[in-house]
């Protein structure tokens, strides 16, 4: 897997008080693997979620995800105060 083959999808939740990214693997792109969010105390957070095959990621890619995650965060945040 290299950088190109995540996905990620931006998720608005009634029950989440900020809206999060999924991640999906481009092999299923109907259960993500992880979800990026921002906690009330506006820092990310990261769940890894267990399934029921093995997401193995090269450093490339773990430094994407953050990156990702880093260029989301201020969005996010801004996106409050409009």
């Amino acid at each position: 897997m290299n950088e190109l083959n995540l996905v990620f999808e931006k998720v608005g939740d009634i029950r989440s008080t900020y809206p999060y990214l999924c991640v999906y693997d481009d092999e299923d792109r109907i259960n993500p693997f992880m979800e990026i969010a921002v906690t009330d105390e506006k820092q990310l957070q990261y769940t890894i979620y267990a399934g029921t095959r093995n997401i193995p990621l090269t450093a490339e890619e773990w430094n994407y995800i953050q990156q990702r995650a880093q260029a989301f965060l201020p969005k996010v945040l801004a996106d409050e105060d409009s």
